[in-house]
C-alpha cells in the first residue's frame, strides 16, 4: 500500500474538541455545505505585519514612514542613538557596536529594508540602520491589542490556535459550509482586524496549517493568498527549501551538498539519498511536507507547558556570585507566576548565551545572536512551586556550567541568563498539597543539553 493511501485511511482525531479535523485532501466527514456537496477543510493562518512596531507607529503618528525599531535595552536610548552615529561616522563601520545591549523584538517594514529582522541583536540592527527609531517595548499595550484581535478571529471561527500574541491559525472549515468562497471570507477577516485594531495582517488560507503558514508569508506585508486543494505540492515547489518550517541553515546546507535548493527537488529527491543524509524517518517527513502534506489539526490552547523568564545583561559577566542575585530574581518571578497560574513543576533549566572572552567576535547572518546558547536541566523528586526550591536547582546548574566552560577562568562571558519550569502539574492534582517545598537535587537527575 502507498504511503499517500496509508495516509488517506488514518482516523481523525477521537478528541471531541477537534469535531472539525479531518486527514489530507479529504472532505469532512458527515458534513455538507447548502449546495449538498462535502465540506472541504479550510485552514487560515493570520499573522499581524511588524505587529509592536505597527502598534508604536498607529498610537504615535510622527512614526509613521520612520524605520522603527522595538528592543528593550538597558542603555538609554539617547545613548543608543550616539553610539550608532559614532559608529556611522567610522571609515569602516564595524559588523556590531562593542556595548550595545538588546535584542530586536519587532522592525518596521521601513527598517526591514535595510535589512533589520526580529531576533537579530540590536548590536547588528544599529549597524545596518544608524537611523532608526529605537523604542522600548509596551508588552502590556500589546497585549491589550492583542485580546482584540481574539475576539475578532472567534467571529470567524469556534476553533482558533494562538500561536503568539500577533499570530494564529483559524480554523475555517464551518465558516466555508455557508456557501460564502473562501476568499471572500479571508477579506472580511483581513478588514475585520483592520476595522478593530487599524493593523494589516497578512492572511494564508490553505487545506492545512503547514501550507497555510508558508502562504501568509508570500505576499507581506497585508497579503492574502488562497493556496487551493490540490494545489499544494504545486504552490511550494518553486519555494526555496528555507520556506519550510522547521529547515534551519544546517539542514539547508546539508541539502544544498545534495544538490537540492527548492522545495519542488526536495519532494521529487532520491528517497535513498535522503534517509543516508537525515535517516528514514527524517527524510520521509521532510519529503511529505516538501509536497504540502500535513494533518495536524487546529488545536485551541490548554495549559502552558512551561513557564520561563531571562534578562539580557547590561555587562557581560563571568563570575558565578554576580550573575546569582539576578538568578535569585527570575526564579522568583518564575515562582509567582507558577502560584498565579496553579502549577507546580517537576523540571527547572537554565538557558545561558556565552559568548568567548575575546574581542574578536564575528557576525554570523544565519544566526539570531552570536555566541552559544547553553541549557541545563534537572528534574525534581517532587513537583515545586517555591522560588527558593527553583533558585538552589538553578544556582547548583550555574556553578556546573562555569566550571565546564571556564566561566571563572574568564575563557566565557554571560551575555544573557534565565530560568525556566516544565513538567507542569496542576496544584490541585497533588495530594497532599504541595507543602513539600524541598530543596533541589534530592534524588533527582541532571541533563545537560546545548546548542
Amino acid at each position: 500500500m502507498g504511503q499517500r493511501q496509508r495516509q488517506r485511511q488514518r482516523q481523525p482525531s477521537p478528541n471531541p474538541s477537534f469535531y472539525m479535523v479531518y486527514m489530507y485532501d479529504q472532505p469532512v466527514t458527515g458534513q455538507s455545505n447548502p449546495h449538498g456537496r462535502p465540506a472541504r477543510r479550510w485552514v487560515a493562518h493570520v499573522d499581524m505585519d511588524a505587529f509592536f512596531a505597527s502598534v508604536e507607529q498607529r498610537d504615535d503618528p510622527a512614526l509613521r514612514g520612520l524605520p522603527v525599531v522595538v528592543a528593550n535595552s538597558p542603555l538609554p536610548l539617547d545613548t543608543l542613538r550616539h553610539m550608532a552615529e559614532q559608529a556611522a561616522k567610522l571609515p569602516h563601520p564595524p559588523e556590531y557596536i562593542r556595548g550595545v545591549r538588546g535584542v530586536v523584538a519587532s522592525a518596521s517594514y521601513e527598517a526591514r529594508a535595510f535589512g533589520v529582522r526580529s531576533a537579530m541583536p540590536l548590536a547588528r540592527a544599529l549597524v545596518l540602520c544608524p537611523h532608526a527609531v529605537v523604542l522600548p517595548g509596551r508588552f502590556e499595550r500589546y497585549r491589550q491589542v492583542a485580546e482584540q484581535l481574539r475576539r475578532v478571529w472567534a467571529e470567524f471561527s469556534p476553533v482558533v490556535e494562538p500561536v503568539s500574541l500577533d499570530e494564529a491559525y483559524l480554523d475555517l472549515t464551518n465558516s466555508q459550509q455557508a456557501g460564502d468562497p473562501i476568499r471572500l471570507i479571508g477579506e472580511r477577516l483581513k478588514a475585520r482586524i483592520l476595522e478593530e485594531t487599524a493593523l494589516t495582517a497578512s492572511v494564508g488560507i490553505a487545506p492545512n496549517k503547514l501550507v497555510a503558514k508558508i502562504a501568509s508569508d508570500l505576499q507581506k506585508p497585508d497579503g492574502l493568498v488562497i493556496v487551493e486543494h490540490g494545489t499544494e505540492a504545486a504552490v511550494l515547489a518553486p519555494l526555496h527549501v528555507r520556506a519550510l518550517p522547521g529547515i534551519g541553515p544546517r539542514t539547508a546546507e546539508a541539502l544544498r551538498l545534495l544538490g537540492i535548493a527548492t522545495l519542488g527537488e526536495l519532494a521529487t529527491a532520491d528517497e535513498h539519498n535522503l534517509a543516508a543524509a537525515f535517516g528514514a524517518d527524517h527524510a520521509a517527513s521532510l519529503q511529505r511536507r516538501a509536497r504540502g502534506e500535513d494533518d495536524a489539526p487546529v488545536q485551541p490552547p490548554g495549559d502552558p507547558r512551561s513557564i520561563s523568564r531571562e534578562v539580557t545583561l547590561a555587562e557581560d559577566l563571568s563570575d558565578p556570585e554576580r550573575l546569582k542575585p539576578i538568578l535569585r530574581s527570575l526564579a522568583g518571578r518564575v515562582a509567582r507566576t507558577l502560584q498565579k497560574q496553579g502549577f507546580c513543576a517537576r523540571c527547572v533549566y537554565i538557558k545561558l548565551r556565552l559568548l568567548p572572552a575575546n574581542p574578536h567576535r564575528t557576525w554570523r547572518p544565519e544566526r539570531s545572536d552570536y555566541g552559544r546558547l547553553m541549557s541545563r536541566q534537572h528534574t525534581l523528586p517532587v513537583p515545586t512551586d517555591s522560588g527558593q526550591t527553583v533558585y538552589d536547582v538553578a544556582a547548583r546548574m550555574l556553578d556546573q556550567v562555569a566550571q565546564s566552560v571556564g566561566l571563572c577562568e574568564g575563557r566565557q562571558l554571560v551575555r544573557l541568563i534565565g530560568v525556566g519550569v516544565a513538567s507542569l502539574v496542576p496544584t490541585t492534582y497533588l495530594l497532599p498539597p504541595v507543602a513539600l517545598r524541598q530543596s533541589a537535587f534530592q534524588d533527582g537527575t541532571s541533563t545537560p543539553t546545548s546548542t
